[in-house]
């Protein structure tokens, strides 16, 4: 066990065998693709995956999916503060389509990154990615008719899946990303979808920490199983990697 582990990971059941597996992206029927979502498998560009260790910042570690039960999902109080606070804002809800605006928000986002820069937004995405592995979408979010933000995700039978979010850094006082995941959970539950998966995390602390701070998560133990795991408050993960705060 690392000893930076977070303590909501460090008791869970989790298949200790190494698990690394690829498949060429494909078109899923979207019952296929909830199967897929429930056995660990996640996609990015031209590929479906699924992989148990990892590692980050040099450090070897876990692999974390998540899952949300959008039967008994309900809003933190932060949460609600994070939806008045963005109240300002406008939101398009499309078919995933890459444009250029796309891109050079996508280039500002990147730069927030000092560890593992994603170099190119067609590193997540495919020109076919609004199909495969099935139905995909997007939600805009705009300031005074300013692209400020947008997140992917794909549509399943019962399932929907976040993909990617891109978010302008000056901004980053209205959590963006957890406004327009919040946005993606309201309109899967519009949409009568049984679960919500955000990805993964690691049982490192990462950026990707914000995604444990919802209610009715659930995790994948890498044997077929899904579990309740607890809920994680906002935190500044760099403490535990003596890493300053970001500067703009």
């Amino acid at each position: 066990m690392q000893p930076k582990s977070l303590p909501v990971f460090q008791e869970i059941a989790f298949n200790p065998n190494f698990i690394e597996e690829y498949v060429p992206m494909q078109s899923l029927h979207p019952m296929v693709f909830d199967r897929f979502c429930a056995d660990g498998w996640c996609y990015w560009a031209d590929l479906l995956f699924r992989r148990n260790h990892w590692e980050w910042r040099g450090q070897p570690c876990r692999v974390v999916l998540l899952r949300i039960d959008l039967q008994h999902f309900t809003l933190s109080k932060s949460q609600r503060k994070c939806l008045r606070r963005n109240a300002d804002l406008q939101m398009l809800a499309s078919p995933l389509h890459i444009t250029p605006k796309h891109e050079d928000l996508f280039e500002k986002h990147a730069h927030r990154f000092h560890h593992n820069r994603p170099m190119s937004i067609y590193g997540f995405f495919s020109p076919w990615s609004h199909l495969m592995p099935c139905s995909g979408a997007q939600i805009e979010v705009f300031r005074e008719n300013q692209l400020i933000s947008v997140s992917y995700f794909h549509l399943g039978h019962e399932s929907m899946a976040g993909n990617y979010c891109v978010y302008d850094p000056e901004e980053s006082a209205r959590s963006l990303g957890t406004f327009t995941m919040l946005l993606e959970l309201q309109m899967a539950k519009r949409l009568g979808k049984r679960y919500y998966y955000p990805g993964f995390v690691y049982d490192l602390p990462s950026e990707f920490d914000y995604k444990l701070n919802f209610n009715s998560m659930e995790y994948f133990d890498w044997w077929g199983n899904w579990y309740p795991v607890e809920r994680l408050p906002v935190r500044d993960w760099r403490e535990a990697w003596t890493i300053d705060p970001p500067t703009f």
